[in-house]
Parts: structure tokens; C-alpha cells; sequence
């Protein structure tokens, strides 16, 4: 059975703490696609799940900036990716999921699930090629940080609060964190096969970690 993504996105996080700020830390950032890691874990459901496979995305050809400010409430950015480029059950970050993930797709697999998650019904990559994240208004203490999202997908805007927790020390900047979102929350429906003995699972868990080097 080919499984299928049915709409993941990463909702990336990036924001600032009130100390970086105040260390001279303001300026612009450039995301560093080649150290950044975002991925996301779909999961196989229904009666006849065990024909299926639970996935791993993680997301390729990231660009993006970070503006932050002396004031974390006034920082903002921007990232995107084509979802042409998103990768596919990766060996090694199956590896760091137990036994949910330790079934080897095939090839065969890979590529339908590619062209499923691609498809007019799903991401219609052909009509919208990438996704595209903005970030504002960041707030909270601690372990409270949370920012404000507007995802462009699918030709609309979905918004959001998310969490995030970012260190800044001098020229870099790493935003990291794990969260879990529905498919309804990103106005989606889960896609389904055989009157629903075949499904993916209405909810994603999506792990980053952002890297950011200052470019001013």
C-alpha cells in the first residue's frame, strides 16, 4: 500500500530573547539550510493500517531571513521551501523513531507516496510550488516564547500561535522545539483509501531545529 502525506508542513519558528537583544544581537539573519533540520512524522490508521507505512518528511531547499529586533515583539521572518524538494522517509531520521518506523519502504513506495503527496489533491505542487512561513510578534518568558504565523498554502493563509525557544550567542542564532498540529488546524482532510481501512492519521508531530547566521 502506498501511504501517503496528506499536507504536513513544518510551521517553522524563529524569534529572539529579550537578553540577545540587549547584547547587540539585533540585525539580520540568514537561515543556514546545510545545518537546519525540519522534519515532520505522519502516522498510518484505520482497521488496515499494518498494510501501510507511517512517514518521515523533512524539508530540502529551505531559504529564509530572520529580522530581529531590539524589541523581540517587533522581530519578524520569512522562510520557504518547494515542496518538490521534500524528502522522503530518510533512512537515518527513521532510525530515531522506534518501531513505528522501522518497516523499510520501498522504492516503489517513496515515489507513490511522492506522487500522492504532490497530486491535485493534496499539495498540487504543480499549481503552488512552495510553501512559504511568516513569523511576527513574538512574546512569552522562557519556556513560554510563542510567535505568530501566517502559512501561505495551497493559494490560502493559515494562522497560528506556535511555541518556540531560541538562543541567540553573538553572529548565530538556533530556534528550536517540537510540536504537534492537526491536519484540520491547517484546513486539511486526512487522506483515506478503501472507505477509510486504509488512513492517515489525523495529527503530525513536527520536530526543528533552525540555524541562523547574521548577514549585516
Amino acid at each position: 500500500m502506498k501511504y501517503v502525506w496528506i499536507g504536513g508542513l513544518l510551521a517553522s519558528v524563529l524569534a529572539a530573547s529579550t537578553a540577545g537583544a540587549q547584547t547587540g544581537a539585533a540585525g539580520v539573519f540568514e537561515i543556514d539550510a546545510g545545518r537546519t533540520d525540519i522534519h515532520w512524522r505522519i502516522y498510518r490508521a484505520g482497521p488496515m493500517a499494518r498494510f501501510g507505512h507511517s512517514h518521515v518528511i523533512s524539508v530540502d531547499s529551505l531559504e529564509g531571513t530572520v529580522n530581529l529586533a531590539a524589541d523581540p515583539s517587533q522581530s519578524s521572518f520569512e522562510l520557504a521551501f518547494s515542496v518538490a524538494d521534500l524528502v522522503i522517509d530518510d533512512p537515518e531520521l527513521r532510525s530515531l523513531y522506534g518501531e513505528e518506523f522501522s518497516s523499510v519502504p520501498s522504492a516503489d513506495d517513496i515515489e507513490g507516496t511522492r506522487g500522492n503527496m504532490l497530486g491535485e489533491a493534496v499539495l498540487n505542487g504543480e499549481q503552488f510550488p512552495s510553501i512559504r512561513v511568516n513569523g511576527s510578534n513574538w512574546s512569552g518568558p522562557g519556556d513560554e516564547q510563542s510567535i505568530d504565523l501566517a502559512i501561505e498554502i495551497l493559494g490560502g493563509t493559515v494562522e497560528m500561535t506556535l511555541p518556540t525557544a531560541v538562543v541567540v550567542d553573538g553572529g548565530s542564532l538556533v530556534a528550536s522545539g517540537s510540536f504537534t498540529l492537526s491536519h484540520e488546524e491547517l484546513g486539511m482532510t486526512p487522506f483515506s483509501v478503501m472507505m477509510g481501512a486504509v488512513q492517515v492519521g489525523e495529527n503530525m508531530d513536527f520536530v526543528y531545529e533552525i540555524h541562523a547566521e547574521r548577514s549585516d
